[in-house]
């Protein structure tokens, strides 16, 4: 009985007929996450998709500002804002060349207006998004033919294949998990934990446990009458933490275990137990973490300025990764040789440069994801799978990714899909393959102004 009842939930707004306006919306939301891995030189690198939304600005700005600015934005845009105020300070402050100003203001201000336009374009929207990553799945793999790069050659599966074979395999487990069909989505996602592992890429190991734990009915909320998983909104994030970190630590026991019986490489071996020296695989070889933080605490509430350069900091991680022996990732040749202060974070990079003002812009949107986590949680919309494991990547490259090229459009489409959860703005499962167009009642957008997540059945 509890089965029927959950299949006859009934969504708000599904309308009768699409306009043309809104599918041909759909079309180009395809086409800018197909050309999102492409990347093009206009004065710097800039992905092609990127330069398709920037684009259609204006149309967008026309027909749907408001949706841009909602209420649970509007502190995003404030410290954005703030942000941007604290390196245009850092810069005068400490007399930043012309060239690298601009570079470093042009970061934040892509970023800002990838925000708003993705928030129009796909906010409130499920089927548009998932046309969206169909598209990034395909540009991402087809890119590494069409268009590779040094570190694809190098590294194929880690710079190459693995993040549009992630996203292709985790769109099949949303189909699975949208029809409830809980086993068959939990191997999609323990097939790509054991290719990861084999092929050394070890920070996906960590998120796609993470996601299988709590995604998917590992511990069951009730059996029979007996609930199980508490029902308070403290205890339940009490318990969710307790399951992440859990399977942080087998993760990292996966990759132990992979490294110490030899199914992996000899030189990804190497490069595992020279790092595994500073501590924890998982988050071995990062000093560029440490030596960015040192830098920042050097400076923390003005910062150094755009593309701050200090050989002083370049030469204590040299002298780091020899005392370490650390064998170095593949880095940039130009930042090395001019002194570029290492970070390879977005939240240490955004200090060092901006000061304490871009701190805390990332400090909120950790806060922001935190919140999205509990919702998926609570929720359980179709899409969960891919949500779950989006948020936690981001959560990993704010610590330990450089903010730049497609990370901006990354991370503005991830603030997208988060204020549509605390919203409830999502398809719950599992009518998002069969009923995409539940929320898509709008004229030009597709958009419904009523919720589509119901109340859970009891």
């Amino acid at each position: 009985m509890a089965v029927a009842k959950r299949s006859r939930i009934k969504f708000v707004s599904r309308p009768s007929h699409r306009p043309f306006s809104a599918y041909a919306a759909d079309v180009y939301a395809f086409l800018i996450g197909l050309t999102i891995p492409f990347s093009t030189h206009f004065i710097g690198d800039l992905p092609v998709g990127e330069v398709l939304l920037l684009c259609a600005m204006p149309l967008l700005i026309a027909f749907g500002v408001k949706r841009a600015f909602r209420e649970n934005l509007r502190t995003v845009y404030v410290l954005m804002a703030l942000w941007l105020l604290g390196l245009i300070v850092a810069d005068v402050y400490n007399d930043t060349s012309i060239v690298d100003r601009m570079r470093g203001m042009a970061l934040i201000v892509f970023f800002g207006l990838d925000l708003v336009a993705l928030c129009i374009l796909l906010g409130r929207n499920e089927r548009r998004k998932l046309w969206f990553f169909v598209g990034v799945t395909i540009g991402a793999l087809a890119s590494v033919k069409l268009q590779p790069s040094e570190a694809s050659d190098a590294y194929p599966w880690k710079f190459g294949y693995a993040w549009g074979t992630m996203q292709a395999v985790i769109l099949i487990c949303c189909f699975f998990y949208s029809r409830r069909r809980y086993v068959e989505g939990a191997i999609c996602i323990v097939a790509l934990i054991v290719v990861n592992l084999l092929f050394n890429f070890r920070s996906p190991v960590l998120y796609l446990l993470i996601t299988l734990v709590l995604v998917f009915p590992v511990i069951p909320e009730r059996i029979g009458r007996l609930q199980i998983l508490p029902g308070g909104m403290t205890a339940r994030v009490v318990t969710l933490a307790i399951l992440s970190i859990g399977a942080a630590g087998f993760a990292s026991t996966l990759v132990d275990f992979v490294t110490h019986a030899g199914y992996i490489d000899a030189e990804s071996q190497a490069k595992n137990e020279s790092q595994s020296q500073s501590g924890n695989l998982l988050l071995g070889g990062r000093p560029e973490f440490v030596i960015g933080l040192r830098a920042a605490l050097d400076s923390p509430i003005i910062g150094h300025g755009s593309w701050a350069h200090d050989m002083k900091y370049f030469e204590m991680l040299n002298d780091m990764e020899i005392e370490e022996g650390v064998i170095p990732e593949q880095g940039d040749p130009d930042a090395e040789a001019d002194g570029l202060i290492p970070g390879h974070s977005h939240i240490v990079t955004a200090w060092v440069w901006a000061g304490i003002l871009g701190l805390i812009f990332w400090i909120y949107l950790i806060w922001m994801i935190f919140k999205g986590v509990v919702q998926v949680t609570i929720l359980k919309p179709a899409l969960a799978p891919l949500y779950m494991w989006m948020m936690l990547g981001t959560v990993w490259d704010i610590f330990f990714s450089p903010f730049a090229f497609t990370r901006r459009i990354g991370e503005a489409i991830l603030i997208v899909i988060v204020a549509d959860l605390i919203e409830k703005k999502v398809v719950v499962a599992p009518a998002v393959w069969r009923r995409m167009g539940a929320i898509n009642s709008g004229r030009f957008f597709g958009q419904g102004s009523g919720s589509t997540a119901p109340a859970q059945p009891r």
